[in-house]
């Protein structure tokens, strides 16, 4: 009988051992993922140097302001300057775009006429200034004689670097005139460049 089989076979110290069918195999544990090895494209370079992204904007108080002539290139109602913005401070920083720059009336210290507009010379470029360096802005003025309005004479600009909000004051490089009427805009300022416009 198949009872008294299996009573025999235990009885008799063998133990029953299942056998495992083709579709009875071991499953494998699952291993551990590798850590992956940092590729060069995913390593973060540093920045190159004079990478206009590692440097913050010059502010008013960190540049020292300069205007300087440029009689060959004047003439026919109109003159140039040169405005240089030097890095005063400890650090780099980086002069990028357009200043705004307005006439200030010698007798009351406060600007007249209309802020300046944009020289079109040179392309905006972002100049990183390390401690010591300039950047150079063209400034084309026209005599405001050539308007028949109020001549007001002015001995100093005012000047704001972009996107600061700050302003400071530069001595002109020999007294002008301005004009009166709010309307009537005098100066173009051109884009910070690393060296004076040549033309």
């Amino acid at each position: 009988m198949l009872v008294g089989a299996a009573v025999t076979l235990t009885a008799c110290g063998a133990p029953l051992i299942p056998s495992l069918e083709p579709t009875d195999t071991p499953t494998a544990l699952p291993s551990a993922s590798p850590i992956p090895t940092p590729t060069p494209s995913s390593v973060p370079s540093p920045e190159p140097p004079g990478d206009p992204r590692a440097a913050s904007a010059c502010t008013a108080d960190g540049l020292a302001f300069a205007l300087q002539e440029r009689p060959g290139d004047s003439g026919a109602g109109n003159f140039f300057w040169d405005l240089s913005v030097t890095n005063s401070g400890a650090v780099a920083c980086t002069a990028n775009g357009y200043p705004t720059v307005q006439l200030v009336s010698a007798d009351t210290g406060q600007p007249i006429g209309a802020a300046s507009g944009l020289e079109p010379r040179a392309a905006p470029l972002a100049v990183v200034l390390q401690p010591g360096d300039s950047a150079f802005s063209l400034l084309h003025l026209t005599r405001a004689a050539a308007y028949g309005c109020p001549l007001i004479p002015v001995t100093e600009l005012a000047v704001m670097p972009p996107n600061t909000g700050q302003t400071s004051r530069v001595a002109t490089p020999h007294p002008i005139d301005g004009c009166a009427d709010p309307a009537i805009q005098l100066v173009r300022a051109g884009a910070f460049a690393a060296a004076p416009v040549v033309f």
